[in-house]
């Protein structure tokens, strides 16, 4: 009973939302991913989560502002930490990066996406579009001790096989069923259950919103099912056949290709991102490679919002400036 009674408490007097919404002017949820290659165009959304509440906008050609006026010279690919969830238009890595400078960027950050997404993104961008970059910037985020939500070795393994069931003609994995099912095989046979119930309870109770935003990091760093060989392997594979893609479509159209490896927080924290730095260095096949750990490795839990995990602002803007020093600019 007393449970009960600070439950509905913490609904009037600290009421947390569930998870990260994409909301129009109205108030009302949108969907800013409804074509899966592009965001939608001119829209004016805000990203609300337990730990923000920003605005952001897309412009003609479906990017975040500011977008090119013409071809971008450098072109940023990857996930939600490319894209700048929880950040303003002006906060992201790729704007940070630019700012001031003379070459024009372009931020094909997707949130939710893997590599095998991404290489049809930046397809359709340099055949249908016509444009000609000089540089790629593919910022890959992963851990290789723990497969979790948004891991581009699960990600890109779930695309790719969602792919294979779609031309089978079969029903295709969902992200939290592939997760889960992963997670349990990697850390013992109730953590894919244990997984699915950590949601349901964040989903239903604001008390355990409350203690997540608290305790993020530090739940994330302790709980985090340890990763099967064979299935990180599996993934290192998935990951790497996109990089060969993405290396390839340089091959042909005349741009380089760097990868930037973005570590989540409990990846830092428990001292275990050289490891991830190793197996991105297996798919990278060779390709030019920078580990952005350093840049946030003295105080890990300050970079990233506690109950989302994605980088804030603070955490964006010394990646951004580790890049452009790694890069000499």
């Amino acid at each position: 009973m007393g449970l009960v009674f600070l439950e509905l408490a913490s609904h009037w007097l600290v009421p947390i939302p569930a998870g990260t919404q994409f909301l129009g002017p109205d108030g009302r949820t949108i969907d800013v991913l409804a074509d899966p290659l592009r965001l939608a165009p001119n829209i004016e959304f805000r990203q609300n989560s337990p730990d923000f509440d920003v605005l952001g906008r897309t412009g003609p050609l479906g990017l975040r502002q500011p977008e090119p006026r013409g071809a971008p010279e450098i072109i940023f690919l990857g996930d939600s930490f490319t894209f700048g969830q929880g950040l303003g238009d002006d906060e992201t890595i790729p704007a940070l990066y630019c700012a001031g400078q003379t070459f024009v960027c372009a931020n094909l950050g997707r949130p939710g996406s893997g590599q095998h997404s991404q290489s049809r993104i930046l397809e359709d961008r340099i055949v249908h579009d016509g444009w000609r970059p000089k540089e790629v910037k593919l910022l890959i985020f992963a851990m290789a001790d723990s497969i979790m939500a948004g891991n581009d070795f699960l990600d890109t393994q779930i695309e790719v096989e969602n792919e294979r069931r779609a031309v089978a003609g079969e029903a295709g994995v969902g992200r939290n069923r592939g997760e889960a099912t992963i997670e349990a095989e990697g850390g013992g046979m109730l953590l894919g259950p244990l997984l699915q119930h950590r949601r349901w309870v964040l989903a239903h109770s604001n008390l355990a919103r409350i203690a997540y935003v608290q305790l993020g990091p530090i739940l994330r760093s302790w709980f985090a099912p340890a990763s099967r060989v064979a299935r990180l392997d599996e993934g290192i594979v998935a990951v790497s056949n996109e990089v060969e893609r993405i290396r390839s479509l340089g091959d042909r159209y005349g741009f380089g290709l760097t990868i930037y490896v973005i570590h989540p927080v409990q990846d830092l924290m428990r001292g275990t991102y050289n490891n991830t730095r190793l197996a991105v260095v297996r798919a990278a096949g060779g390709v030019t490679l920078v580990d952005t750990a350093p840049a946030l490795l003295d105080r890990p839990r300050a970079y990233y919002f506690p109950y989302d995990g994605h980088l804030n602002a603070t955490g964006a803007k010394l990646v951004a400036a580790f890049l452009r020093q790694a890069d000499g600019r």
